[in-house]
């Protein structure tokens, strides 16, 4: 115990800091350290023999005094803060309730402190800076990432080892594009909200400019554009650039079930006398036949067939399995007539360079789609053929699943409407069903067996 007189400047300025003590060996223990209003001045100060702070408490007669507190008592921590009239009551008639100081140290030996509010607050936040023991001297500048810069970064990561990279790259340049100059923390939800409520009505295009003329798109296509958006958001709450995530506010648009369109015999005649060559009848025909998806077809390679057996092999399927197709006499007969190229990693059906034949796909077939009078058919939709048909023949669902590659039933309940015959079988063996016991006398009417008079 000792006596510490206040400087002089302390006394004739009540809000200048404290100065530490002077006591030998126990400098380092000492901080400064800004106090609250007392109710008396006090001349003397006790400290704590181990680690105290230095309190001073300025008051409204100019005078200064000092305390210590022991700092490792976590109640000491607490340091409330009256009004200027603490004893005057509120208007309800009841006593104003006090603001309350807490006070932490950091690692780096300093002690901090901050005006938490009530007492309930102040404790729990206490607690908390006492497990963190943040340093807010030392904190690092908040910096505002653009979001283009984002979107760059995880396309460059993408780019390997990502199958739709190409659909990312689509949709990172157009919102690159549309808000590229701002800022993560700018981006709000009121902003994505109106920018698909413009591109539902096709006052928008894909690159942003309103100037020139657009089509309305599918809720479909922009849940794609708002799911990659999410996504990029959710890589910068990951790596510390932003805390939140304005997508998340937004509800995706409910898409229509799947569509399906098929081929009639009609059309399908009406197609092969449009198409120019006997090779793009095969083409058709083995696509109608097999089921495959475009990208599937395209890829086909020699090293994938195996006629001996009649199985076609899919090394990657959409889902990134392997899968197995039958051949149908026709299809083997289509693969036997082609020349096969002594290298087996050759393309079955290339363009005249030897590379995907992406012309045929998306110039000559949608031609002749025109020419033939055909509505709203794509070369998916050959793929529905495929399904369709084998359902109008009495093929099940699980089967249908299995032939078309689906990953789930859920995908193949859209063709279950066009197997009326085999639903009909179906709910007949209720009436053929084999009977243990002897079956139940039928009735001859409504009256029968009863006296009508």
């Amino acid at each position: 115990m000792f006596n510490a007189a206040p400087d002089t400047d302390a006394a004739t300025h009540p809000t200048s800091p404290a100065f530490p003590l002077t006591r030998k060996g126990c400098r380092r223990d000492m901080v400064r350290y800004g106090g609250v209003l007392t109710s008396a001045p006090q001349s003397r100060t006790e400290l704590c023999p181990e680690r105290s702070s230095l309190t001073r408490r300025p008051f409204e007669e100019g005078a200064a005094a000092y305390e210590a507190r022991d700092i490792r008592q976590p109640w000491r921590d607490l340091a409330r803060k009256p009004s200027r009239n603490p004893e005057a009551p509120a208007e309800d008639g009841r006593r104003e309730r006090g603001d309350w100081w807490i006070r932490w140290s950091c690692p780096h030996g300093h002690l901090h402190r901050a005006l938490a509010g009530p007492k309930s607050v102040a404790t729990e936040e206490v607690q908390r800076k006492r497990l963190e023991r943040p340093c807010p001297r030392h904190q690092a500048r908040k910096v505002n990432h653009l979001l283009a810069d984002v979107i760059r970064e995880h396309l460059t990561a993408a780019e390997i080892g990502k199958r739709s990279f190409r659909n990312d790259k689509r949709y990172g340049e157009t919102w690159t594009k549309r808000l590229g100059g701002r800022s993560l923390e700018e981006v709000t939800p009121a902003d994505l909200e109106k920018i698909r409520i413009e591109r539902l009505a096709g006052r928008l295009r894909r690159d942003g400019d309103k100037n020139k003329k657009s089509r309305p798109v599918t809720p479909a296509t922009v849940n794609r554009e708002y799911a990659f958006l999410k996504h990029v958001f959710n890589i910068a709450i990951r790596d510390g650039k932003t805390e939140r995530n304005p997508v998340a506010k937004l509800k995706m648009l409910r898409e229509p079930s799947g569509r399906v369109r098929y081929l009639s015999d009609e059309e399908e005649m009406a197609l092969f006398a449009k198409l120019l060559t006997d090779e793009s009848r095969d083409r058709v025909r083995m696509l109608l036949q097999t089921g495959l998806r475009k990208s599937e077809f395209l890829g086909l390679r020699w090293k994938d067939v195996d006629l001996k057996v009649g199985v076609l092999t899919i090394p990657r399927s959409k889902h990134g399995e392997t899968r197995h197709v039958p051949l149908t006499s026709e299809v083997r007969a289509i693969l036997s007539r082609r020349a096969r190229s002594l290298d087996a990693t050759a393309l079955i059906f290339p363009n005249n360079l030897g590379n995907v034949d992406l012309h045929w796909a998306e110039k000559d077939v949608p031609e002749a789609v025109e020419k033939a009078g055909i509505r709203d058919f794509h070369l998916h939709d050959t793929r529905h053929t495929f399904a369709s048909r084998l359902a109008m023949e009495g093929v099940d669902l699980l089967a249908i699943k299995e032939l078309g590659g689906w990953k789930t039933l859920s995908m193949v309940q859209r063709y279950a409407h066009l197997s009326p015959r085999h639903q009909r079988r179906a709910i007949e063996r209720l009436v053929t069903r084999a009977v243990s016991g002897p079956r139940p006398i039928e009735a001859a009417g409504p009256l029968s067996g009863r006296d009508n008079n």
